[in-house]
């Protein structure tokens, strides 16, 4: 067994203290019936997969930022509807009407914007 294998295996990190616990644990492996899986079992029980208290740290900024981002979104659609009605209660006014024709695209462009962000920052917690 690798220990590429037991971090898989395990959903354990890369760090010194796993490879310990690995090293244990394949020198049990090989000298018993137990099967990888058994193995795997045992070791999610042992392994260190705690987060520092920098990564904690980064982890709620990045949510924060979603969380923003989120509600920009609902302002920007809050605002949309807005324009809608004022394109609606000022259709005679054909440069008005453009003008807010040309914002609701730009905050349809933003949402799309917003939403790329918030893809891309829950990636980078997965």
């Amino acid at each position: 067994m690798l220990f590429s294998e037991f971090v898989q295996g395990t959903g354990c990190k890369e760090n010194e203290k796993n490879y310990k616990v690995y090293k244990d644990l394949e020198v049990m492996y090989m000298n018993s019936d137990m099967s990888k899986a058994e193995i795997y079992e045992y070791g999610k029980k042992l392994v260190d997969n705690s987060k520092s208290e920098e990564q904690l740290k980064l982890e709620a900024e990045i949510k924060e930022e979603i969380e923003t981002c989120k509600r920009q979104i609902e302002l920007y659609k809050k605002d949309i509807e807005w324009k809608k009605t004022c394109i609606e209660a000022w259709a005679d006014d054909k440069e008005w009407v453009k003008n807010l024709k040309a914002e609701i695209r730009y905050y349809k462009t933003q949402i799309k914007t917003q939403r790329n962000r918030i893809a891309s920052l829950k990636w980078a917690l997965a």
